[in-house]
């Protein structure tokens, strides 16, 4: 009987989180996007290489690739055009945003700000522009080769891999308050950070190793040995996977965030893979109430999460957390982009609200204690 009893309390628990979440909550799939520098190709994947797609041809000579996962749009370092250019995810809309030398090498996004920053071989120079092209300004000067970059946009700091001099270096996003976190006996050659644990993968092509520290400069660690001259770099932070391209081998790779399982996920003989990012794309259609610019402009990551989530919006709006039997957990007010603080919540299916006067989103998440 007490069986029976617990039974019927789960089912009218969830019919009920059924009922008070009744409008679509959010799934979503992340890909893999990289570009190859001698066929001129964009393509993505899924994160294991399946379901592999071309989405921009004849484009030559790309050396960088990032996404802007707040727009919806690839941007990518064009020798070939000698700017840089974007597209939508899906490739269409190919416009040039900002015409260059044809050295532009690496570019990074700043979504937030809707900022892209940029080097070109052997200028010494940072720059950046609007992700319109407009307000192009120099940031840092006196850099050694710079092949590596990364934008922390909720804490607002850049970070870049000094080639020349084997540094890795932080800044405010504006250039200002330069510091080295990190002096190598190997020329740097990219950098990917994790925003959620506040690491800085890094790897060089002496050694062709990938190696991790923390946002100080701290905790040197040794990730994985790699093979046949090591390139780009991505992280899913959502997954905790790292991803990696061996270039004389013609392979992206993934493992672990540790180095662990490592698996070929690409392979194209002859291949120069040139640039990497990971983005995400949403399976469910979002809640009818919220207008399609403001769906593009929410995100929550990472899911599954454990001591706490980011949240992007360009809504300023209050953030509710429900449980699974519709019960209101937690209340925040959401300032455009915030890092929710779940520590104290055990691990279990809960929903996330985000609302204004007019808009309503929800989504699912899944908290994983360790």
């Amino acid at each position: 009987m007490k069986t029976i009893l617990k039974t019927l309390l789960i089912s009218s628990f969830i019919l009920l989180s059924y009922f008070a979440f009744s409008q679509p909550v959010l799934d979503s799939v992340e890909y893999i996007y990289w570009a190859e520098y001698v066929q001129g190709k964009i393509y993505k994947a899924h994160l294991d290489g399946s379901n592999m797609q071309t989405l921009v041809n004849n484009d030559f000579k790309i050396r960088r690739l990032r996404l802007d996962r707040r727009a919806r749009r690839l941007y990518w370092a064009s020798g070939h055009y000698n700017a840089i250019r974007s597209a939508n995810y899906d490739g269409t809309d190919i416009v040039t945003v900002l015409n260059t030398s044809s050295e532009i090498d690496v570019i990074e996004i700043d979504q937030i700000n809707k900022k892209i920053y940029f080097t070109e071989d052997d200028t010494g120079i940072i720059q950046r522009c609007n992700t319109d092209g407009s307000e192009l300004e120099t940031i840092v000067s006196g850099t050694g080769l710079v092949l590596g970059m990364a934008v922390d946009t909720l804490r607002n700091l850049l970070f870049w891999g000094d080639n020349t001099n084997g540094k890795i270096f932080k800044a405010n996003s504006d250039g200002t308050d330069i510091v080295e976190i990190h002096a190598s006996p190997y020329r740097i050659f990219d950098i990917y950070i994790d925003v959620k644990r506040q690491y800085v993968y890094f790897n060089n092509r002496t050694t062709d190793k990938i190696q991790r520290i923390d946002y100080y400069g701290n905790n040197l660690t040794d990730i994985i040995q790699c093979s046949g001259v090591v390139s780009s770099l991505a992280v899913s932070v959502e997954y905790n996977l790292l991803f990696w391209v061996e270039r004389e081998n013609g392979y992206i790779v993934k493992s672990t965030a540790y180095g662990e399982d490592r698996e070929n996920i690409v392979s194209i003989y002859g291949t120069q893979f040139s640039g990497m990012d990971i983005g995400k794309e949403y399976l469910t259609p979002m809640i009818n109430e919220l207008a399609e610019d403001k769906i593009k402009q929410i995100e929550i990551y990472p899911n599954p999460c454990s001591d706490y989530f980011f949240v992007n919006s360009e809504i300023n709006s209050k953030i509710s957390i429900y449980n699974i039997t519709a019960q209101k957990i937690k209340d925040f007010n959401l300032d455009y982009s915030k890092i929710i603080d779940i520590s104290e919540l055990p691990s279990g299916v809960y929903f996330v609200e985000i609302k204004d006067k007019n808009n309503i989103f929800r989504q699912k998440i899944n908290v994983l204690k360790k």
